[in-house]
């Protein structure tokens, strides 16, 4: 007797969709206890740390907002491609892309032409230059059939080779002593509130979830969308050109995946260097299945993720634990709210099988 385990679709009750990620959460928390009273930590000191440092005071709710930019713009861009049935995995590819952009524009501009200027002509060549990036698997996709999991996982690594050498060529700064980095900007986009970190393009991206909400669900072109990723033999039958979403909805996914890369140089960072973009690209994919590949459900997706990035940094500084243990805790939560997605949308089913 074989016993085979099958995940099955069931019907969801809307309190399904709260409860489960909830519990997952208490129970990432949980199990992060164990680890830390492993490690000779007080778990009480990690989390007061971790609440503190995300929520505790204004200026922690603003770095908290600070983090979710960059998740909400690239989740927002994922979840677009996501709905056509294109998983683009390149976003962190597109965000370096996008950064290195800025930074060459920037650097070129920003003593020849008004700030303004130089931040805008900066901006527009990074979401070009990111959706460009993108589009190229969009074209092997759509074209040539090839595997756009493939062709993104590749080309991050080839973004990522090239900020490493344009950082040690053409845009290191004469003063890097530490580590690779390029200049520092001169020209660097407002902040909302005076003498706090929350920059403009945290306005920026919200708008963007907002307009990419009324184009998905709101316009004749958002339904053909949905219909192709919903049933592309259907959508063929239609007489709509399959070919061209998928190429625009990657093309689209990268252009926003530039644009929080142009909103993290000019606005958070004000210079390039290696670490830029340390697994956000990564961590926006699951904040777009969190938040249902839905633009407005992506904005409390991106802030909760914005909560958790920022809480692992004081807990990691409050407690003294390494970084790479403190970011095994990140992951666990990681790992419990994508688990969690499983269990709400299916039940697991054993069926005994006669040899």
């Amino acid at each position: 007797m074989a016993i085979l385990i099958k995940l099955v679709e069931r019907e969801v009750p809307p309190y399904m969709f709260v409860a489960i990620p909830v519990i997952a959460f208490l129970l990432a928390f949980a199990i992060g206890a164990i680890l830390m009273m492993w490690a000779g930590v007080n778990p009480l000191l990690g989390y007061s740390a971790f609440l503190r440092g995300s929520l505790g005071t204004p200026a922690a709710v603003i770095d908290s907002l600070v983090r979710m930019t960059p998740f909400l713009l690239m989740a927002t861009g994922i979840a677009f491609s996501n709905r056509v049935g294109v998983l683009n995995i390149g976003a962190e590819g597109q965000y370096i892309i996008g950064a290195i952009t800025t930074t060459w524009v920037t650097l070129a501009l920003q003593q020849v032409v008004s700030p303004g200027l130089s931040i805008t002509a900066s901006i527009v060549l990074a979401i070009i230059m990111g959706g460009l990036w993108a589009a190229f698997a969009g074209v092997l996709k759509a074209y040539l059939g090839i595997n756009e999991i493939v062709t993104t996982v590749i080309m991050n690594w080839l973004a990522f080779k090239l900020l490493q050498w344009l950082l040690r060529g053409p845009l290191k700064s004469p003063t890097a002593q530490m580590w690779p980095m390029s200049p520092p900007l001169t020209a660097t986009l407002p902040y909302i509130i005076p003498g706090a970190g929350l920059h403009a393009g945290f306005l920026i991206a919200v708008a963007v979830a907002v307009m990419a909400y009324y184009l998905l669900f709101r316009t004749n072109f958002g339904f053909k969308f949905r219909v192709t990723g919903a049933n592309p033999e259907v959508a063929t039958y239609a007489g709509y050109d399959v070919r061209k979403f998928v190429l625009f909805s990657i093309a689209f996914s990268g252009a926003l995946a530039g644009l929080a890369g142009a909103g993290e140089v000019l606005g958070v960072f004000h210079f390039l260097y290696e670490g830029i973009a340390v697994g956000l690209g990564y961590t926006a994919i699951i904040v777009a299945l969190v938040g249902k590949n839905h633009p407005l459900a992506i904005i409390p997706s991106a802030f909760m993720f914005g909560v958790i990035y920022n809480g692992v940094v004081y807990l990691q500084s409050a407690t003294g634990l390494t970084y790479t243990f403190s970011k095994a805790i990140e992951g666990l939560i990681y790992l419990f709210v994508l688990l969690s997605e499983v269990f709400v949308l299916y039940r697991v089913k054993v069926i005994k099988v006669g040899e």
